[in-house]
């Protein structure tokens, strides 16, 4: 994203990516808040709709009733439908969800992604004026070095970037998991499939919860029949049973954040379902559980840094890289894209770097406690949910007071507009 607006302002960009063009993402679901439509509105120059339309959020009861939490509207794609879209947008990728990429216009800057090469090392160049970058390739080995005007850390939780200006700042374990996979929509009932077609759907038991919604399927597809059902448990572990569950299956090595699909162990996965027959998981839910074909296991960390800017505004820390959400609320997708027009907005000029540095500390503190505060809600006892939800509500009122009294922008954003129209397809 950062790429994208940065190239159609005129700029050139490089992109340096550790891992290959495709990626395995696991089919995870990215929800598009008010930012990321913003940012899209701008940006994408493909018009074909990508992502799924949710009109609702509700509660599967254990009785298989219904109770509807909000008429609401969230728009959800998945990684890979969203990723490839930006590539197709960035730098002309074809890949089977856009195989034409829209044309460039005149005033784009140049804009290259590549893949296979990994930062070893930044520092200033001797002019001072310039950041050096130490590049290596990680298919020949070759080593090379670039120079760059301004360095933007997007590389995610496990920054490199972050780890060099802030090395103390790391992932924290959040106490608990989520169990997860996709179903294609063909394979369950119709009235499981109704259930979940239009909705964003919880059922919440003592301490853990489950959710389901729709995401694209093959391609991206959106078509009735070819969708995905995403489903995800969220469980409380301890540490050590954590040394366990995230062995993988074939070759028993440990993972640190995610069992990628395929290596979950066959034993813990039907332990799981066992569980959920036990616990008399509504039926809807156990039998998307029961289908699921690859699972895969995400450990639930978080963490906020206190600065996002460095060298004198040349190195700057965006995404999940400055700030890593619990996914309840369904927002890094959304915080990426604010950053991204506020690195916009800074490189054109439009707001100075502590204007920059200010907002984006301000909008990735106040949603992270958002986030932890759902989650507390969810998975622990309810004096530990309002203790969170109190940190929260203060930037709140921070946020609120800056907005009222400085002028200023207000920096909260809820996942969702309101809808009046639940029942159309």
């Amino acid at each position: 994203m950062c790429g994208l607006a940065l190239k159609h302002a005129g700029h050139t960009v490089t992109i340096v990516e550790k891992y290959d063009n495709e990626r395995q993402s696991h089919m995870a679901g990215v929800c598009l808040g008010l930012d990321a439509e913003v940012f899209l509105r701008s940006h994408d120059r493909l018009s074909a709709v990508f992502s799924h339309r949710c009109l609702r959020i509700q509660a599967l009861k254990k009785d298989e009733s219904i109770q509807i939490f909000v008429n609401a509207r969230r728009d959800i794609t998945n990684w890979d439908t969203f990723y490839f879209r930006l590539r197709s947008c960035f730098d002309g990728y074809v890949s089977s969800f856009y195989p034409s990429p829209p044309q460039t216009s005149e005033t784009d800057g140049t804009s290259s992604y590549e893949s296979c090469k990994e930062v070893l090392d930044i520092r200033r160049g001797p002019e001072d004026d310039k950041m050096i970058l130490t590049i290596r390739n990680l298919i020949s080995q070759d080593i090379s070095e670039t120079e760059a005007d301004l360095v933007i850390g997007a590389d995610g939780p496990d920054s490199f970037v972050r780890s060099k200006y802030l090395p103390s700042i790391q992932r924290k374990y959040s106490g608990y998991i989520a169990w997860r996979g996709t179903v294609p929509e063909q394979q369950v009932s119709i009235s499981t499939r109704d259930i979940f077609k239009r909705s964003v759907t919880v059922h919440m038991m003592h301490r853990h919860h489950c959710i389901v919604y729709m995401i694209p399927g093959t391609n991206g597809s959106l078509e009735v029949g070819e969708r995905l059902i995403n489903f995800l448990w969220y469980t409380n572990e301890s540490a050590e049973a954590l040394n366990e569950i995230m062995k993988d299956g074939i070759d028993g090595h440990h993972h640190h954040n995610i069992v990628p699909s395929g290596h979950v162990r066959k034993d813990l996965w039907a332990a799981k379902i066992k569980s959920a027959r036990a616990i008399s998981l509504p039926g809807p839910f156990l039998e998307i559980l029961t289908k699921i074909q690859r699972p895969f296991i995400q450990v639930i960390t978080d963490f906020c840094a206190p600065r996002g800017a460095f060298e004198e505004g040349r190195v700057l820390l965006v995404g999940d890289a400055l700030c890593l959400f619990r996914p309840h609320t369904a927002f890094s997708g959304t915080q990426a894209a604010f950053h991204a027009l506020r690195i916009e907005d800074y490189v054109n000029g439009k707001i100075t770097l502590q204007d920059w540095e200010d907002k984006v500390l301000q909008y990735s503190r106040l949603h992270w406690w958002q986030s932890i505060w759902y989650g507390d809600f969810y998975q622990y006892h309810i004096a530990r949910a309002l203790l969170s939800a109190a940190s929260y509500w203060v930037y709140c009122g921070i946020d609120k007071m800056k907005s009222l009294w400085g002028g200023q922008e207000s920096l909260l954003r809820t996942t969702s507009y309101v809808v009046e129209d639940y029942d159309q397809e």
